[in-house]
């Protein structure tokens, strides 16, 4: 076995955890913890594959999460980024040409056009042979890989897989079309690789969905969520209740997720006012946090003026900074996670280990999450939401058992473990040559 590993990381969605918005969610932060756990092993070296466009990016968030560490940064399609430039020129000065009637400009550009596929073939068969050499595995975060080591035998090839969600709620999600990149990404997979999943749920999705995938090259990582993630003290809870304008004379409760039509939300806030409603309860609201897709927020922000007098009782928070979320967590009554779908579901967990009883779905991975520590309801069930809220607001012992069930629970999720499989299985399948 191999005493040293050479790791290429794909890290284009590292880039995403510069902007606060909807992208910079569970995929990135599961990047992000992945890579300080292998950044923290001195028997791996790390070298960045990213895209050309993207290194500024990278380097100002390497500069922030990892400010003494080097790294190595190349773009395995580097030629791709400045052929795909000239051929493009090339290709547009040959229709002036062609529609100028200009014949022999046109000649000279198309002999130009055939030498640049020349250089990029000769260049992709040069790049494999070289990266073969210089790499023992390649890791890919989020579904996405470098085009020029997709075909690079070489290299041995780990993918994380997070869900399968535009298959199995393809009325949910923009990606579940044919032509989509997502399905297009799935087509692709080969036999090849080797595969991690985030729970047993997306394991079992992935055999149903990727028959080429061999089992026994699939294994599953559980997520973990960041050591900062515990209980906080009265006065930070005072204060992220004041800096994001929660009432500081109610109790709230918190859901935290991407604001899209997959989270239940709707649902999920409807039956809290039914809730308030039927118990004349005056002291609650309902914090929403999270980014937003463009194209659910104002679906959401309709039904929540539909609410007349009752939409002051919900609160949309926007993006919450990462060092407030315990806080909010902490502070909360209760956290809501009733989606219709989950490949895992890193907030419940946060919530957990943050001191807070929680309410999820009783579907796909939140029970291997959750186990017995919160409380559990069909996500299409307006009676059991209601009932589920009545529960927790009126039964402080029930409140008190699941907060302290919870942080025990989170105890048992860490990357380290995570970390560890991944990287194992890296030695097993390299050791193998």
């Amino acid at each position: 076995m191999k005493q040293k590993l050479n790791i290429l990381f794909y890290a284009d969605v590292l880039c995403y955890g510069l902007e606060p918005n909807a992208y910079r969610s569970g995929v990135f932060f599961v990047a992000l913890n992945i890579l300080k756990c292998l950044a923290e092993k001195d028997f791996i070296k790390i070298t960045f594959d990213t895209s050309y466009s993207n290194f500024d990016k990278l380097r100002k968030f390497l500069e922030i999460y990892f400010p003494d560490k080097c790294f190595n940064i190349v773009d395995l399609n580097c030629s791709d980024s400045y052929i795909s430039k000239l051929y493009l020129d090339l290709k547009n000065a040959k229709s002036r040409a062609k529609k100028e009637k200009k014949n022999v400009k046109k000649f000279f550009y198309q002999v130009l056009l055939w030498c640049i596929y020349l250089i990029h073939g000769v260049d992709y068969i040069c790049a494999c042979m070289r990266y073969s050499k210089l790499y023992d595995a390649y890791f890919t975060p989020a579904y996405n890989m470098s085009k020029t080591v997709r075909k690079c035998t070489g290299i041995k090839k780990f993918v994380f897989l997070h869900d399968f969600i535009p298959f199995i709620l393809p009325d949910l999600h923009p990606d579940s079309g044919k032509d989509s990149w997502f399905n297009k990404m799935v087509r692709g997979l080969s036999p090849d690789w080797y595969y991690f999943t985030n729970s047993e749920c997306t394991r079992n999705d992935c055999l149903k969905y990727c028959p080429q995938i061999d089992k026994n090259k699939i294994f599953t990582a559980l997520l973990a969520c960041d050591e900062h993630f515990k209980p906080a003290d009265d006065k930070m809870q005072q204060y992220v209740k004041n800096k994001y304008n929660i009432p500081m004379d109610k109790k709230y409760v918190f859901s935290l997720c991407t604001l899209e039509p997959r989270k239940n939300l709707i649902r999920a806030v409807k039956t809290f006012v039914e809730f308030i409603k039927k118990d004349n309860i005056d002291d609650m609201v309902f914090v929403l946090g999270g980014g937003h897709w463009d194209m659910f927020i104002d679906k959401l922000n309709s039904e929540i003026e539909d609410l007349g007098d009752y939409k002051d009782k919900i609160i949309k928070a926007g993006y919450i900074e990462d060092e407030d979320l315990p806080a909010l967590y902490s502070g909360a009554h209760w956290v809501v996670y009733t989606s219709v779908y989950e490949g895992f579901g890193l907030p419940p967990l946060e919530a957990m280990a943050s001191g807070c009883p929680v309410i999820t779905s009783n579907n796909s991975s939140l029970p291997e999450v959750v186990g017995d520590a919160g409380l559990t309801v069909n996500p299409y069930s307006d009676e059991e939401h209601i009932m589920a809220y009545e529960k927790y607001y009126y039964d402080s012992n029930l409140r008190q058992e699941n907060k302290i069930k919870g942080l025990e629970r989170a105890k048992l999720f860490s990357w380290q473990k995570c970390t560890d499989i991944i990287v194992n299985q890296m030695f097993n399948a390299v050791s193998k040559e």
